[in-house]
């Protein structure tokens, strides 16, 4: 077997040496985190309190951050601001502050109406795929080295820790004006990398907060592990919002602060630039007929663009930017009538190996290649993997060729998704299951009951329920939330306000709920217990339950060995 030398591409190495951790002290009183996890938060210290603004990634980094801070001011901090939903910026609200605070106002969080929905679809209805993903991007159970990871693109090496979610107490659609610690404030929409997407303004110290329209590396329009259609002009466009205030000192919350009004203009008119750049030119030669995979060899940036230290492709690329677009403008479907309804891959693999000459002779033609191009080793050696699984030998050499060129690649995204991907190659990937169906305990402590019983729509197994058709409402004793669920022949449709109408209603406290959800307990010893009350027959609800693939249940994703 071909061994490879582990090694890392300089400009990525360089660029996250240069992610040292520290504070940032900008006109005095404002303090941003930078380097201690792959987001950066930033206390902006007042008279008497401190407003906050993002909670990084998890309790764990969030709690180093607090630590620092606390050496700086003891102020209490009292007004809270989310940029946006991703759960790099919300997970660590509880280092910060306690729940008590907040549940007494004495802390206010401030969020865009719509990120609460934002945050449950992605830690909901596509939690288990999107947190798999996720652990590729992020390359989370490789070792912090030359062999691993060495960074996400935009920080330190990213870990999965314990994270919490607070709900914003008080939302807004298009902009928040307020004031805390004498410091003004105002909270703007700017739809950018999120439809969420919010920047902070100081007016009287000219300081805007940039959260995730700006960073340092060219920007992601499209994540590997998985997201909506992020419009490219759309964030231009947001940029453009950005350039406006005329900011003196401007903080992103991947990347450094900079200051000099002149500067940051410059700054945003190339960061701006880049983005429309490779929309406009994709779309240029989409109207000319020309499929992704095409567009990527054709186009490339100018050179002040492709050069510019804040766009080097460390996290976002151009070339995983192309399809994206493609696909946003367009859909999938790239013409060729083939791939309507394609011979399945298994089948399509072995036929294909049949022509190359066989298995022994794809495997020798894919050693040759190893020492030259990788990548094309790589795809040769895909074709055997998929018309057998369980081909060892093929596996196993397929894995060494996605590090010899995960090894060279400067996008540390790319980097992480190529060596986690040879680990599951290897049977060697320590990551049970697919991913949590709802998020972590400390997480879902925080969801509303409608979050919970909107994923079980997507969680009924269809095949058991074609002549079902029932109507269930649940109520919480506690926290006095009801919805309901109705099956009807395969599909479960999801009633925000129960019906008057109903089979059977499910009462309950918030308690029983976790309890449910991580497979802590059951609704058969929940009946017998007392802790779930049934107005109806006990048989209707126990049944349309076990239609539904429970919230623990752990199913194996495969991403590379498929």
């Amino acid at each position: 077997m071909n061994t490879v030398t582990p090694s890392v591409h300089p400009d990525l190495a360089a660029h996250q040496d240069s992610m040292t951790a520290r504070i940032y002290t900008l006109a005095g009183h404002i303090h941003c985190a930078f380097g201690y996890s792959v987001v950066n938060c930033t206390l902006i210290e007042g008279e008497d309190s401190c407003i906050l603004v993002d909670t990084m990634t998890s309790m764990d980094t969030a709690e180093v951050a607090a630590a620092e801070f606390k050496k700086i001011t003891d102020k209490p901090i009292k007004t809270i601001i989310f940029t946006h939903f991703h759960a790099d910026h919300v997970s660590g609200t509880n280092a910060f502050v306690s729940n008590e605070d907040i549940a007494s106002g004495a802390v206010e969080i401030i969020g865009q109406e719509e990120l609460a929905d934002h945050v449950m679809r992605d830690v909901g209805l596509i939690a288990p795929i999107l947190g798999r993903r996720a652990m590729y991007q992020f390359g989370m159970r490789l070792p912090i080295s030359s062999e691993g990871t060495v960074g996400a693109g935009l920080g330190p090496p990213q870990r999965p820790g314990r994270r919490t979610f607070v709900t914003p107490t008080t939302t807004f659609e298009k902009l928040y004006e307020g004031e805390t610690g004498g410091i003004r404030f105002e909270v703007h929409l700017i739809p950018s990398e999120t439809e969420d997407q919010c920047a902070v303004w100081l007016p009287d110290e000219k300081v805007l907060l940039s959260a995730d329209a700006i960073y340092e590396s060219f920007p992601n329009v499209y994540a590997l592990r998985g997201t909506k259609f992020r419009n490219p002009m759309i964030w231009a466009q947001g940029v453009d919002r950005l350039r406006e205030f005329g900011a003196d000192i401007l903080i992103p919350h991947h990347g450094r602060p900079v200051e000099g009004a002149e500067k940051i203009s410059d700054l945003m008119v190339d960061y701006r630039d880049a983005i429309q750049f490779v929309h406009d030119q994709t779309i240029r030669y989409m109207n000319k007929g020309y499929r992704p995979d095409e567009i990527k060899e054709v186009v490339e940036m100018p050179e002040h663009l492709r050069d510019h230290p804040w766009l080097g492709e460390f996290y976002g690329s151009y070339k995983h930017s192309i399809p994206a677009i493609y696909a946003g403008y367009i859909g999938w479907y790239q013409g060729d009538p083939i791939e309507l309804d394609p011979t399945p891959w298994q089948e399509k693999a072995s036929r294909y190996v049949a022509l190359m000459g066989g298995r022994d002779k794809l495997l020798e033609t894919a050693r040759a290649a190893m020492a030259d191009d990788a990548q094309w080793a790589a795809e040769l050696l895909t074709w055997l993997v998929r018309a057998d699984l369980d081909d060892t030998e093929a596996r196993e050499l397929k894995a060494q060729a996605l590090r010899a060129w995960a090894y060279v690649q400067k996008n540390a995204t790319w980097r992480n998704w190529g060596l986690t991907a040879a680990l599951e190659l290897e049977d060697n990937l320590d990551m049970p299951g697919g991913g949590m169906v709802l998020g972590s305990p400390d997480q879902v402590a925080g969801f509303p009951l409608e979050a919970i019983l909107q994923v079980m729509t997507v969680r009924l197994i269809a095949e058991q329920s074609w002549d079902t058709h029932v109507r269930v409402a649940f109520e919480t004793t506690d926290s006095n939330e009801s919805c309901a669920l109705e099956v009807r022949r395969g599909v479960c449709q999801f009633f925000a306000t129960a019906p008057a109408e109903r089979d059977a209603t499910m009462t309950f406290d918030r308690a029983f709920l976790l309890k449910w959800v991580f497979g802590q307990t059951t609704f058969e010893d929940a009946i017998e217990a007392g802790d779930v009350k049934i107005d109806g027959e006990v048989s209707v609800v126990s049944d349309l339950l076990a239609k539904f693939e429970p919230f623990n249940q752990a199913t194996s994703i495969n991403v590379a060995m498929r």
